[in-house]
């Protein structure tokens, strides 16, 4: 890197900033003299870039370098990390299937020594018996890791994307494609009627140093 090419580039830059800075522009001379100021400033935008091109390029290079070392490195042990988790998750599933599995049939045994008592008669037993069903425990689903644990988020999938409505519950579910928009503008100049979008024009200017 030249610095004194920098230092150059830092001054000149900023005297075009003052410039720029105090410009008025009442007549059709201050239109043109903006004008030229204009190309100074685009044409002091390339040098910068040009400057910067090289020294871009080559911590571009490294940077790549570098984060293709780094996926190397960590694409075993990722892989690694997921066959535990899966397994890890395998064994939780079961083990919670197995533990409401369990608790589904201690509820239904209480709950049919409760018809049975209520077919004999036994109100007390069978009032009872319901009370057991209705507070059998849970088991643990799985023995506690220090460090890991099991999170369960309900999650959406789309099975039919045209029956997904715009809104639910005040929350939008359809994203608004402002490049169609964009796009219907320009094709009808500003013309089209669409509920709740407004078309306006936008004014720029370019210029080449």
């Amino acid at each position: 890197m030249d610095n004194t090419m920098e230092r150059e580039l830092e001054q000149s830059g900023a005297l075009i900033v003052r410039n720029a800075e105090m410009l008025t522009i009442s007549t059709d001379d201050d239109y043109a003299r903006a004008g030229e100021l204009l190309k100074d400033i685009k044409g002091k935008q390339k040098a910068v870039k040009d400057y910067w091109r090289e020294p871009k390029a080559a911590a571009q290079k490294a940077h790549k370098t570098l984060v293709a070392r780094e996926a190397a490195m960590l694409k075993p042990l990722e892989a690694a990390e997921s066959v535990v988790k899966r397994g890890m998750l395998d064994y939780t599933t079961e083990r919670e299937k197995a533990a409401r599995e369990a608790v589904r049939r201690e509820t239904a045994r209480f709950e049919a020594m409760a018809a049975q008592a209520e077919a004999q008669g036994d109100a007390d037993t069978a009032e009872l018996m319901r009370d057991m069903a209705g507070s059998v425990p849970d088991v643990a689903s799985a023995p506690g890791v220090k460090g890991a644990s099991v999170r369960r988020v309900w999650k959406a999938r789309v099975t039919d994307p045209k029956l997904v409505p715009a809104y639910y519950d005040g929350m939008e579910l359809r994203t608004i494609n402002m490049t169609a928009l964009n796009n219907i503008a320009k094709w009808r100049n500003g013309e089209a009627q669409i509920p709740g979008v407004e078309f306006y024009q936008e004014a720029s200017m370019s210029v080449r140093a």
